[in-house]
């Protein structure tokens, strides 16, 4: 027992020093991003930049996890406490899954070295089996370690969670889960069905129904209590009524797209809503109309959902099944961060461990006498798996939402789950070997050692291929969004300059200026500002919000956009290709006619537009 404390110490210490050396390493190589603007959008919100004060109602997250961090703003108001939280849950998790996997290379390793004896034989093995995980790890996810997503971060949760529920440490496990939830609820419920799969192996495995009930259901009130929370947070009113608006946006843009104008002119009339105001719903302005509420947004979003005409579940299945079996196989380099989209090396290293861990499994049942129930052992936990991230697989691909924060978010726990089966059955075939005296009773074991040998090549070579192309990915990128960023810090420059005035942003400018595959992002935890921005865009998910009429308000302004716009100390900001010609319309509508003037030009992207009343 002494001994088992002592490893696991050894192994804790190293693998934890490892992930801390490597966060900090690869935060001074490069630099640590949000990728979105959205995810900028949200920091904004928790900081305190949106409202003038930290705001627990994020929208994007439930309410008691924003609450946390809005508190952590309010003590420490210089800090970006949201972007630490992304990244201490990113190392936390990989410190988890990568102290398993070294654990088991360095476990099976020193068994085989039993008898050999060398001072500081078991120092240096655990140091050597960290060193490959970490290996493993830079060949695979040093992108979305730097260019941070919440939710990529969620899905490292959950994989450390399936660890927890595998080291049977179930309460850090569910409390991971929570964690997750709260951080993003629908992709913990994309991920859940494997950690639940690893708590159906051990019901399978060890026949401790009550253990496993009890773990299936603090996990599931654990979600129903996030739930709760996060409804009484959102219960006002206002926040209902948001609420409703949000869910019919997203619904639109997400799903079932606008319906356009002409080819539906009559339903448009029977809501009462005019081209013009139509093309702030295509522009994404619609925070300039009042009359664009939740319930006219609801309309649309019914009308919107009613004449789709959606392929049909099994014409879907028919059109991504070819493509799904094409990314199970194909073989790549990424050619920059996200897009073109490669599953290479992911798919290497997922049929890479499908392969070891099989063997692994046929080897380490090699005593069964059946030969039908020896394969079948060996094969069916790898077939649940399978089948279970293929049903997902499919369900992202027919919806056709699959950017890759999510496809590798799969990967990533796929991963963990075959390293969980493999790594198992790998100190239990090791075992078996060290008890063994004489080479006949040990021959069962000789080709795996051979296949060990065999695997770690092709891992080798996978990883002297893809750790190169990643770092030089990983550099274009940053490189690539601080060059891109300039323009937009100008711009921020610009505003506070002229902290006296309110600019109103077209919100696709507020996200890009070109189209040359970036768009604006931010640097964490370095020049942190979280003062009140003096900046609002026109639409956005969280227009309307009661956080955006906070916001207006501390600014000086209760009435209206579509009024605000219009005053003597407001400015529209656009991107300097952008014709206004959207917005004279919008107010002739109104019955209001305008001038809007050019007044200034920023970093050669951006013009600054004065509307106001035609003379």
């Amino acid at each position: 027992m002494e001994n088992n404390r002592k490893s696991l110490s050894y192994n804790s210490i190293i693998t934890g020093l490892m992930t801390a050396a490597y966060a900090v390493i690869m935060g001074l190589l490069y630099a640590y991003y949000y990728d979105l603007n959205d995810d900028v959008l949200m920091k904004d919100i928790l900081s305190g930049v949106f409202t003038g004060s930290p705001e627990g109602h994020n929208i994007q997250m439930l309410y008691p996890i924003s609450f946390v961090i809005s508190l952590l703003y309010r003590v420490y108001g210089k800090t970006d406490c949201y972007g630490l939280y992304l990244i201490l849950c990113q190392y936390i998790s990989l410190f988890i899954v990568s102290s398993f996997s070294s654990g088991v290379i360095a476990e099976a390793v020193l068994m085989r070295l039993k008898k050999k004896s060398f001072k500081g034989k078991e120092l240096l093995v655990r140091i050597a089996s960290a060193l490959i995980v970490f290996i493993v790890i830079t060949a695979l996810v040093p992108g979305h370690l730097l260019i941070v997503q919440y939710t990529f971060t969620v899905a490292m949760l959950c994989a450390a969670a399936a660890v927890l529920i595998f080291e049977k440490r179930d309460a850090a496990a569910v409390v991971l889960i929570i964690l997750a939830f709260m951080t993003r609820s629908e992709m913990t419920l994309l991920m859940l069905p494997f950690v639940f799969l690893v708590i159906f192996y051990r019901l399978i495995d060890e026949r401790r129904i009550k253990r496993e009930l009890t773990v299936a259901a603090f996990i599931l009130a654990g979600l129903l209590a996030s739930e709760g929370l996060h409804f009484v947070g959102y219960s006002s009113p206002e926040w209902k009524e948001f609420t409703s608006f949000f869910n019919s946006r997203t619904d639109i843009y997400d799903f079932y797209q606008i319906p356009d104008y002409e080819e539906n002119k009559e339903f448009y009339d029977s809501i009462d809503l005019k081209k013009s105001e139509y093309e702030l719903l295509v522009n994404y302005n619609f925070g300039l109309d009042d009359a664009i509420d939740a319930g006219k947004m609801a309309q649309i979003a019914a009308y919107s959902k009613s004449i789709w005409q959606g392929e049909g579940l099994v014409a879907g299945i028919k059109r991504a099944l070819p493509l799904y079996l094409y990314r199970l196989r194909a073989v790549g380099t990424p050619q920059s961060y996200e897009y073109p989209m490669t599953d290479a090396p992911w798919n290497i290293f997922v049929g890479l461990m499908y392969l070891t861990a099989l063997v692994i499994m046929l080897v380490s049942y090699a005593d069964e006498k059946n030969l039908g129930l020896r394969i079948w052992n060996s094969v069916w936990k790898l077939i649940l798996l399978f089948a279970g991230r293929s049903l997902l697989w499919m369900y992202i691909m027919v919806r056709g939402r699959d950017p890759i924060r999510i496809t590798h978010s799969l990967y990533f726990i796929e991963l963990t789950l075959l390293t969980l089966i493999a790594g198992e059955r790998l100190l239990h075939l090791v075992e078996k070997a060290a008890v063994k005296s004489n080479e006949k009773e040990d021959y069962p074991y000789i080709p795996a050692h051979a296949f060990s040998g065999f695997c770690l090549v092709l891992v080798v070579a996978a990883c002297a291929v893809y750790i190169p192309v990643q770092l030089f990915v990983l550099r274009a990128e940053c490189d690539g969004r601080g060059e891109y960023n300039k323009a937009y810090e100008e711009l921020d420059k610009y505003f506070k300059n002229n902290s006296d005035k309110l600019y109103l942003i077209d919100v696709y400018t507020s996200v890009s200026y070109e189209d040359n595959g970036y768009t604006y992002s931010q640097k964490m935890l370095t020049n942190v500002d979280n003062s009140l921005s003096n900046c609002v865009m026109m639409g956005g998910w969280a227009s309307k919000s009661p956080a955006e009429k906070d916001k207006l308000h501390n600014l000086g302004y209760d009435e209206s956009m579509e009024d605000i716009a219009l005053g003597d100390n407001v400015f529209v900001v656009t991107d300097k290709d952008m014709d206004m010609v959207w917005l004279k319309n919008y107010y002739l509508d109104k019955e209001k006619s305008v001038a809007v003037t050019r007044e200034d030009d920023v970093a050669g992207e951006f013009v600054i537009w004065k509307v106001k009343p035609a003379e």
